[in-house]
């Protein structure tokens, strides 16, 4: 990436965040980046192409984030519960960084949906890793690692917002173990359903 287009990312980065994507012009990207609009028109035909770059660069983020507990020797049980407790933080760092660029981020179904799916089949690949070295172990006995890897990611989708929200927080200072007790639960229901093989 060029200094210049790393520049007027960052530039629109932080418009978007304190105005809104709505509040926010070409001319004002233009004019707070020092760069003319002819120089913004040569990297993006408008803002919503800018607004995809900074997600696509924060999802990287959120990759490289998870990417580094797969590469950590663990108990599987604990790398399970380590990596959904990392990548639910991630993704709450990285909307809460953006200001009201991840209200934006949230509010647009389609858009999250065709940037996230890079996203979605590298976490899935990483729990069905983390399942596979967990039935190698014997610690898991799971007969179609796919579905549980699958399942196990949608249900982790499903309560993105309202984590991000605070919703499951509890005064303290370590609030990563409301976190990982309910992580636990999810692992407990799994080992415990007719897919995970029962007691």
């Amino acid at each position: 990436m060029t200094t210049t287009k790393k520049k007027i990312i960052d530039t629109a980065k932080v418009l978007f965040g304190s105005n809104g994507l709505k509040n926010t012009t070409m001319n004002d990207i233009a004019v707070l980046s020092k760069k003319g609009r002819r120089t913004l028109y040569t990297y993006f035909k408008n803002k919503n192409e800018i607004l995809d770059a900074i997600i696509s660069e924060e999802l990287d983020c959120v990759v490289r984030t998870i990417s580094e507990v797969m590469e950590k020797e663990m108990d599987p049980i604990d790398k399970f519960v380590a990596y959904i407790v990392t990548r639910m933080n991630v993704m709450r760092e990285v909307v809460q960084r953006n200001g009201s660029l991840g209200a934006d981020f949230f509010k647009d179904v389609i858009r999250v949906e065709l940037c996230r799916r890079k996203l979605e089949r590298i976490e899935i690949d990483h729990l069905k890793t983390i399942l596979q070295e967990g039935r190698q172990k014997g610690v898991f006995n799971f007969s179609n690692i796919d579905q549980v890897a699958i399942f196990t990611h949608f249900v982790i989708r499903g309560i993105d917002v309202p984590y991000i929200r605070g919703v499951f927080d509890e005064p303290g200072p370590d609030k990563n173990e409301t976190l990982k007790r309910k992580t636990l639960t999810i692992l407990h229901g799994l080992l415990n359903s007719e897919e995970g093989g029962g007691e």
